[in-house]
């Protein structure tokens, strides 16, 4: 199983599990990692959180990192702080609220989570005084992403995404049943979720990751009390966010890789048919984490696109 889920299992699962458990308490993460000096840390304010973030680079074109799954910028964009473009981007990493360094508060789930992560980094951008931003948006990061493209359109320049899905079906949801026993994971897998979160914490988010993801997915916040096996039969079928892709403006690069094991090839068909003058790319070796297996081509492909 661990090999079947990789590292965007660890990162998807890692947000279900702070909301099942609301006396949990998660330790907070230590200073982050450097990727050398020109990357700086640091927090704001917003929407009545401190939000973290990096940035690094002095170009105009400003680009917003989105983390998966309980991810966090130095888990989840190493290679991209330390090799994109610094003179013709600015580049900025976040940690979500509840996720990371993005902490206290401890990571909740209402129903409309995603929506309110796409509030708060386009808020967060507005914040740090950029004009227009582009965004690179992993796993829930990339849905994420197309949540603010769609209601923020005139505040998104480009957008490049990979791992996402915008609806689940029977077979993501036996996918997520699959990889929440976090024993059975590699070391390489675990590690970076239990340095940010603490070994046991770490565990138990990653199941209520996957719970918080099927039930949202049906419109239910995670403490609705709704029976697990109820909630394939709700209304919108599994939406996410499949309803917001046609108000999607911006040009949009959407890369798949076609190893991938948690996110099928046709979730990237659908989000193409459906993101107007959106472009599909096709990584054959790609799995779920192809922006840090093969960095240097995805690097490549992203500052193509988004100049």
């Amino acid at each position: 199983m661990v090999a079947v889920l990789g590292d965007r299992g660890v990162l998807r699962l890692r947000l279900l599990l702070s909301a099942l458990k609301p006396g949990i308490h998660v330790p907070r993460a230590g200073p982050a990692a450097a990727f050398g000096t020109s990357v700086t840390s640091a927090k704001v304010a917003v929407n009545g959180v401190q939000l973290h973030y990096q940035q690094t680079g002095e170009g105009d074109h400003a680009v917003l990192l989105l983390p998966g799954m309980l991810g966090s910028g130095e888990t989840d964009f190493g290679p991209q702080l330390k090799n994109l473009n610094k003179k013709l981007f600015t580049v900025v990493a976040w940690d979500p609220r509840g996720y990371g360094h993005s902490r206290p508060p401890d990571r909740d789930f209402p129903a409309d989570f995603f929506e309110r992560d796409a509030k708060d980094a386009v808020d967060l951008m507005k914040a740090l005084k950029f004009k227009k931003v582009s965004l690179l948006g992993w796993s829930d990061g990339a849905i994420t992403a197309l949540i603010a493209a769609a209601k923020y359109p005139s505040y998104i320049h480009k957008m490049v995404i990979w791992g996402a899905n915008a609806y689940v079906t029977d077979e993501d949801s036996m996918i997520y049943e699959g990889i929440r026993d976090v024993s059975k994971w590699s070391e390489r897998t675990r590690k970076p979720l239990e340095a940010l979160y603490g070994v046991m914490d770490a565990w138990y988010s990653i199941g209520i990751h996957c719970l918080a993801r099927l039930w949202s997915a049906r419109g239910l916040s995670v403490h609705s009390g709704c029976a697990p096996g109820l909630l394939l039969e709700w209304i919108w079928a599994g939406n996410i966010c499949r309803h917001l892709l046609p108000q999607v403006q911006c040009p949009t690069l959407i890369v798949h890789g076609e190893k991938d094991p948690l996110v099928p090839r046709f979730h990237a068909d659908f989000i193409h048919e459906h993101v107007k003058g959106s472009r599909l790319h096709l990584m054959p070796e790609g799995k779920h984490n192809l922006h840090l297996r093969f960095a240097d081509e995805f690097n490549k492909l992203a500052e193509d696109f988004l100049q």
